[in-house]
């Protein structure tokens, strides 16, 4: 059990490194086309940053959400409703998701 978790850990951080590349070589992601793709995010991810148990995504900078993102699709992090809403998204919907999410702001509480 504890080996597997190191491994893990250690797919996480050449996901990361991996995903940089691709990230830094293409255009950033187009907001608008990330509001519209949103709206399963936002099923479970409250937009006003809220966590109620479920992680807040507004915020993030870019490529760090990319990187999440990259490495669920790749199934370095375990979760089965990420892994398979992130293993459906593109490069390019993922920057776009990433670009509209980094322009909202947590409300406070």
């Amino acid at each position: 059990m504890m080996a597997s978790r190191y491994i893990s850990l250690a797919g996480l951080a050449m996901c990361m490194l991996a995903g940089t590349p691709a990230w830094a070589g293409d255009d950033e992601g187009d907001v608008a086309f990330g509001e519209y793709l949103s709206s399963q995010c936002v099923t479970c991810h409250q937009l006003s940053g809220a966590s109620n148990g479920i992680p807040p995504i507004v915020g993030w900078d870019t490529l760090s959400f990319y990187q999440v993102m990259d490495s669920y699709r790749l199934k370095v992090r375990e979760n089965k409703a990420m892994q398979t809403i992130a293993a459906s998204l593109s490069d390019q919907e993922i920057k776009s998701l990433a670009a509209y999410f980094a322009t909202i702001e947590p409300k406070e509480d």
